[in-house]
């Protein structure tokens, strides 16, 4: 099946050839000089992180390109899911996506350290990492090893765990059966707090709240608003576990053959969009916990140290081969005595 449709894909890539350059963007002449137009892959719609970073990328590259770059968006997974674009971007399926770094996880596990758990303290942490030479270390190691080149990176809000009950202490973890993500890193997280770690697609994670089937997930707190969990959920529990990053994805071998000119663009637009998303985002768990107040949730604060301190050898015990990054990013800590 996957041949059949890697072989329908090439057909209608070179059917286009006459009106585009087949392999990562399609060009046309505007004046004298060429005209890119990219297809920006996104699975949410407005409203969420990494399209309203999408959206500030857009707009900041077909301004400083003078109109010579184009981006038009394709949001709510329109063009297919994250491995079909990310597998099809060699032949035009996208020519950019904006998804976390944990996204490319099925091709290195060093993208892991996206979904490491407890490693950040907080919003300057995140930026004092992601901006520095150890964020551009880890961006272009994960970006080798992957097949794509990583752009930016901006901050998406702690995540945190919506529930049908409280719980405060790691102890109260214990059993607790909760949705998460079907990826290693985040199923070993709450298996190495005792819980019962349920995968499942997040369109079934509203019905099965509602079921008992499973009596919390976790997702950073504006967009579990997003998803209607207050309607669900009574408590808010605020353990910050994980401090994702947006950045742009684009195919490696595409990038390194972009014109400086365009490259200079494609980077100062991701890395422009990164930093004021992130301040938006900020606005946005403020509101967001704001809202959930009003309408009388439970918002609970744990004691984040103690986690922190819970999950010390994590890495070492799970996946060594990010003990070193995840060592020099605590060291990082602006709050580190």
């Amino acid at each position: 099946m996957k041949k059949k449709i890697l072989a329908a894909l090439l057909i209608a890539c070179f059917a286009l050839l006459p009106l585009s350059a087949c392999g990562g963007s399609s060009t046309k002449s505007s004046g004298k000089q060429p005209k890119y137009i990219w297809k920006m892959a996104l699975n949410s719609t407005s409203g969420d992180n990494a399209y309203d970073m999408a959206e500030i990328f857009k707009k900041r590259i077909e301004k400083e390109s003078g109109g010579e770059i184009e981006v038009d968006l394709y949001g709510g997974a329109s063009l297919g899911s994250t491995t079909e674009i990310l597998d099809g971007m060699k032949v035009g399926v996208a020519d950019i996506m904006c998804e976390s770094v944990g996204t490319l996880a099925p091709y290195t596990d060093l993208a892991n350290i996206d979904a490491m758990p407890y490693i950040f303290s907080g919003y300057d942490h995140f930026n004092t990492v992601w901006n520095s030479d150890l964020g551009t270390e880890m961006k272009e190691t994960i970006g080798k090893k992957s097949g794509f080149k990583l752009l930016g990176g901006g901050y998406r809000g702690p995540r945190i765990v919506t529930a049908t009950k409280e719980m405060k202490t790691i102890e109260d973890f214990k059993g607790f059966k909760l949705r998460a993500p079907a990826l290693d890193v985040y199923l070993k997280t709450w298996q190495w707090m005792k819980a019962a770690p349920t995968p499942m697609a997040m369109t079934d994670v509203y019905t099965a709240l509602q079921q008992g089937t499973v009596n919390g997930q976790e997702n950073p707190m504006a967009d579990s608003l997003n998803y209607g969990f207050d309607e669900v959920c009574d408590y808010w529990i605020k353990t910050n576990h994980v401090y994702s990053c947006n950045l742009f994805i684009m195919d490696r071998t595409y990038y390194n053959n972009l014109p400086k000119k365009v490259k200079a663009w494609v980077k100062d637009a991701a890395e422009y969009a990164g930093k004021e998303e992130g301040k938006q985002q900020l606005k946005k768990d403020k509101a967001a916990e704001q809202r959930l107040r009003k309408e009388g949730k439970h918002i609970v604060t744990v004691d984040n140290a103690a986690f922190a301190d819970y999950f010390q050898d994590f890495a070492k015990e799970n996946f060594p081969q990010l003990e070193k990054w995840t060592e020099e990013i605590r060291a990082m800590d602006p709050e580190r005595e």
